[in-house]
């Protein structure tokens, strides 16, 4: 008649499944941190590298452009009205 109390109880097996699911939501949280830090680093070094490789002198310039002109003469524009 106590067959009964040889099987889990209900909340016994949910508190189980609790802590399995905790667990496994720790093992996932570490992994996406470590991803993440991995990720940020390898932009850092993208960024330094990139500086490096754009560094200018930062000398002042006489004329803006160095000479380069930025206006675009159109026929239009050179018409008189």
């Amino acid at each position: 008649m106590n067959a009964r109390n040889d099987v889990k109880r209900p909340s016994d097996q949910s508190l189980d499944a609790r802590l399995v699911l905790a667990r496994a939501q720790l093992r996932f949280a570490a992994r996406v941190d470590f991803l993440v830090a991995r990720w940020l680093e390898r932009c850092a070094t993208n960024v330094e590298a990139a500086q490096r490789l754009f560094k200018t002198d930062r000398k002042p310039t006489r004329e803006f452009g160095m000479g380069v002109s930025l206006v675009v003469s159109s026929p239009r524009w050179d018409e008189s009205p």
